[in-house]
């Protein structure tokens, strides 16, 4: 008995990917021919392998990666915070000093001629001065609760401890300086200087005779840990003397 020879027809082969009816066509052609045929995968199909995730290796880099760029964003925020937090202080500290100047200024501005009497009766120049503080009568004080109180006040300024303060009397004649407000702390030294009427500069100042005046007051402000600060004013102008009795006046 011969064996029966079947011809398989030929399928063109087609490019890229066949259609489903080609597909169903020849698995039916090999079907009836009694050959199974093995399937081949379509083209553009992915295999099982390239359906992976990440390795452990790979999210390993990653996270060193993020956690790079976290600690690079942190210091750059700390940075930002610390540069603002000393601009503030400093803006704080200039400030201060801003107004130290405007306080002094504002007193050696108004100084008056006019002497005054201590605790004890004794007599106080009007204007008195050392290397590290001074002390004299200046216009323009005002009562702060509004009551009877005269229009000039004698003022201190000087060096006690590591601070610079200042110090009014509570009345003009017959008491002492009190304790006075802390201006600036951390004050390693003072150096105070007084200058004439001819420009001299001296460390050590008095009113007598005719009660006169420094032309100007240098304050040298020595800080632990900071820069000295060197402050300049000038005084009120000095009164002429009074005409002598019995002198033609112009």
């Amino acid at each position: 008995m011969r064996a029966l020879r079947f011809a398989l027809p030929r399928i063109p082969a087609k490019a890229g990917i066949q259609s489903v009816s080609d597909q169903r066509r020849a698995n039916s052609l090999w079907a009836a021919s009694g050959v199974t045929r093995l399937r081949t995968p379509c083209a553009g199909a992915r295999s099982s392998a390239d359906d992976r995730g990440f390795t452990l290796v790979e999210m390993l880099v990653a996270l060193s990666i993020f956690a790079a760029i976290a600690a690079m964003g942190v210091g750059l925020l700390r940075s930002s915070i610390d540069t603002q937090d000393a601009v503030q202080e400093r803006l704080k500290a200039m400030g201060g000093i801003n107004r130290l100047r405007a306080v002094m200024a504002n007193d050696l501005a108004q100084a008056v001629q006019r002497s005054t009497r201590g605790p004890a009766g004794e007599a106080v120049p009007a204007f008195i001065g050392s290397s590290t503080g001074f002390a004299f009568v200046h216009g323009g004080a005002g009562s702060a609760g509004g009551g009877p109180r005269p229009a000039i006040e004698r003022v201190a300024y000087a060096r006690v401890g590591n601070e610079w303060r200042r110090a009014t009397q509570p009345m003009l004649d017959g008491t002492a300086l009190g304790e006075g407000d802390r201006l600036i702390a951390d004050v390693a030294s003072v150096a105070v200087r007084y200058r004439d009427e001819r420009g001299n500069w001296g460390e050590i100042w008095s009113s007598e005779p005719g009660d006169r005046l420094p032309r100007a007051v240098e304050v040298r402000v020595t800080r632990t840990g900071r820069e000295a600060l060197t402050m300049l004013f000038l005084t009120a102008p000095t009164l002429p003397p009074p005409p002598a009795q019995g002198a033609p006046t112009p």
